[in-house]
């Protein structure tokens, strides 16, 4: 007789009754710090989960640590309108000024921002995006850009920073179907962020 608490969507019939590697333990125990830092669990269920991960032996023992958060997890909402040609690069430029775009603009597959005693604040999260791949390339001194993406985006920040910072913080792990945001650069006494969406307080 079937042990009626066994995964139907595991199993020997599907592999579920192989064993596991550490990478893929430590892939587990990435989206349950993931889903804590999002809300999804709370201190106690993430620590209970990421000791029976660390302790499962086959994928019957890991699926269902993270069964409830992948179903749960909704798709990334991002406009997608592919560019029919070559687009130059997107120029912004804040020299003692400050520039901001939000609501629905349209992302170009490069940007170059230059801000020098300003600043830049870009919300991509209503967006329409001409790429699945963006890459914007950013020189700082003596400023601040400011990058809000929408949530799943996939973030690469390759900036140097030199008396200054770059940063990428509160961002939620990457999704499938979302875009990906590579930041790369120079900044110098100033200071690059790139984030999800703030949390309204309600």
């Amino acid at each position: 007789m079937s042990n009626p608490l066994e995964p139907t969507d595991v199993g020997p019939a599907v592999g579920g009754d192989l064993g596991v590697a550490d990478s893929d333990r430590q892939h587990v125990i990435t989206l349950l710090n993931a889903a804590h830092s999002e809300g999804h669990l709370s201190a106690y269920d993430r620590d209970r989960r990421i000791a029976d991960a660390l302790s499962a032996q086959t994928f019957d023992d890991l699926v269902p640590l993270t069964r409830d958060l992948v179903a749960a997890k909704p798709a990334p909402v991002v406009s997608y309108q592919p560019a029919t040609s070559d687009q130059p690069a997107d120029q912004i430029v804040a020299i003692f000024s400050g520039t901001s775009r939000d609501g629905q603009w349209e992302v170009r597959p490069n940007t170059s921002i230059l801000t020098m005693f300003g600043g830049v604040e870009l919300d991509l999260t209503q967006a329409i995006f001409t790429s699945q791949n963006i890459e914007v390339n950013v020189f700082c001194l003596f400023g601040g850009v400011e990058l809000t993406v929408p949530v799943g985006t996939t973030v690469e920040n390759q900036v140097a920073a030199v008396f200054g910072g770059a940063e990428t913080r509160k961002v939620a792990a990457p999704m499938a179907g979302a875009p990906k945001v590579t930041v790369k650069g120079f900044v110098a006494f100033g200071g690059v962020e790139v984030r999800n969406a703030k949390k309204r307080r309600h």
